[in-house]
């Protein structure tokens, strides 16, 4: 009894985040829109060929009848293109707005479903096969994804609907209750089929986009600091080019003697805080750790005396911070420039350039000591 119960809760109520949700929306959108273009185009140029080969009948029922219900189609397709349009085009309205959203996707089918059944009821009457409702009946299980429950609900009631008319509302013909009863059955297992396939395939896909969204975090930053890489630089290397910018290069002075002194953990713990302080400073999209204890900082801007008072605050933090077991008094030194690099190796040249010129500041902090 419980493996039952699981295998059709597995199927009629299949677990589905947000996320999964909306998707399944936006398919059934862009799938109604796309059916409504096609077949109403095909049911304008159908009514067009009739009401020109017909158009001296009109005054007979029947001329009257056939244009009535092919035009009826052909509203409800209009309507059904035009809406899901508009919300394509406005993607925010299916998040905001789920269940208003959901119950456009419901009447739609639903009407479908009823113009189908309206048609072949004519159809019977007058010893005409029932393709049309048929027809509309596979289209929504094909093509529209819906929750099975709704699904299930609808086909049911379509089918029955449409037998007890035929069947108790006219006498012109019989229909089998057997293959009657196999087909609606088979639009059942269909839809809820297609659901759960549908449901499953962008659970997985969003599982891999997760898996590669991290991956892709673990390659472009460092693990210990969090800041991005010497790989995210060359990666965004191009979106520096052609534009002013304020570079520098950092380390903290003196890291070697933190290492031997106190340990690579206390070592490690400098370099986090010293990141945390670059982040206080600028958007973490303009730090980078460039390797050991060098950090590369580079903005969008050409005001480089604003950048020098950035620096300046940074080292003020730094030598204010406390770091267990560490002595105050921590130091940090730069070499900055301003730049406006022309290509990719110009970029790294100016890059060098601040290397050396941290370099050169180290060395005069060097010599003050002495």
């Amino acid at each position: 009894m419980n493996k039952i119960t699981a295998f059709f809760t597995a199927w009629f109520f299949p677990k589905t985040d947000k996320e999964t949700k909306l998707k399944i929306d936006s398919l059934n959108i862009k799938m109604i829109r796309n059916f409504s273009l096609v077949v109403g185009i095909i049911q304008m140029i159908s009514l067009i060929v009739y009401i020109i080969m017909h158009h001296a009948d009109f005054s007979d029922s029947e001329a009257v009848g056939a244009v009535t219900r092919v035009g009826l189609s052909v509203i409800l397709c209009l309507s059904g293109f035009l809406i899901s349009r508009g919300l394509l085009k406005r993607p925010d309205t299916t998040k905001e707005h789920h269940g208003a959203v959901q119950a456009f996707i419901g009447c739609f089918v639903i009407l479908m479903i009823s113009w189908g059944i309206y048609v072949s009821v004519y159809n019977y009457i007058n010893q005409q096969q029932l393709l049309t409702f048929y027809t509309v009946e596979l289209l929504a299980v094909l093509l529209v994804k819906l929750h099975p429950v709704f699904t299930t609900t609808i086909i049911t009631s379509s089918y029955l609907i449409h037998y007890l008319i035929l069947n108790f509302g006219y006498h012109e013909g019989g229909i089998n209750p057997y293959n009657y009863a196999m087909l609606a059955v088979l639009s059942i297992a269909g839809a809820v089929i297609n659901y759960r396939m549908t449901v499953n395939y962008i659970s997985e896909k969003n599982k891999a986009n997760l898996l590669n969204s991290a991956l892709e975090i673990i390659a472009n930053h460092d693990s210990l600091t969090r800041l991005q890489n010497r790989y995210a630089l060359n990666q965004n290397v191009p979106g520096y080019i052609g534009k002013d910018v304020c570079l520098a290069m950092g380390d903290v002075n003196r890291f070697k003697i933190i290492n031997d002194t106190y340990g690579h953990r206390t070592g490690d713990d400098v370099l986090k805080a010293f990141a945390d302080i670059l982040l206080d400073f600028f958007p973490q999209e303009c730090v980078y750790r460039y390797g050991g204890d060098e950090f590369f900082i580079i903005e969008h801007s050409d005001n480089l005396d604003a950048f020098h008072e950035k620096l300046r605050k940074i080292n003020e933090r730094f030598a204010g911070i406390e770091i267990t077991n560490v002595e105050k008094g921590l130091n940090c030194s730069f070499g900055s420039l301003k730049a406006h690099p022309k290509d990719i190796s110009d970029f790294f040249a100016h890059l060098t350039k601040a290397d050396q010129m941290l370099y050169t500041e180290k060395e005069r902090i060097k010599a003050a000591r002495q």
